[in-house]
């Protein structure tokens, strides 16, 4: 388990390396569920909380139950408040796509794949460009 608080320790990481071995998702497809299918109601603008993110977790990791002290850490990891001011959202969420840019790294599959996932991710206004909005 973390000792500090947002810090993931060796052991939960390797945990979470197992979990998404086994996995046949792709972030991609558990991010339209959140986007605009069954999971968006746990969205707030552009964050979810920790319910959500359990939520994105067990899809994700195709698992029942995820240990709590591993999807506790996790969202630890993820809380920042750069996701607050842009959703006037004030407790406790995690920036969506700050959570799929990651697992996304972690999966499998060609570095331009992933780079242009992950482009598409902060390029909200699909002009092409990444602006500092």
């Amino acid at each position: 388990m973390a000792k500090e608080r947002g810090l993931i320790s060796p052991s939960d990481f390797a945990q979470l390396q197992k979990y998404m071995e086994y996995s046949t998702k792709k972030v991609s497809d558990v991010l339209k569920l959140f986007e605009d299918g069954e999971m968006a109601k746990y969205v707030q603008g552009d964050a979810i909380g920790y319910e959500g993110f359990q939520q994105f977790l067990k899809i994700y990791l195709e698992v029942d139950n995820v240990p709590r002290h591993l999807s506790l850490a996790l969202f630890q990891s993820f809380e920042t408040g750069h996701c607050l001011n842009e959703t006037n959202v004030t407790k406790d969420v995690v920036c969506l796509n700050d959570v799929s840019c990651y697992f996304s790294l972690l999966e499998g599959g060609r570095p331009e794949d992933k780079l242009e996932f992950t482009f598409k991710l902060y390029d909200t206004d699909r002009n092409g460009i990444l602006d500092s909005s």
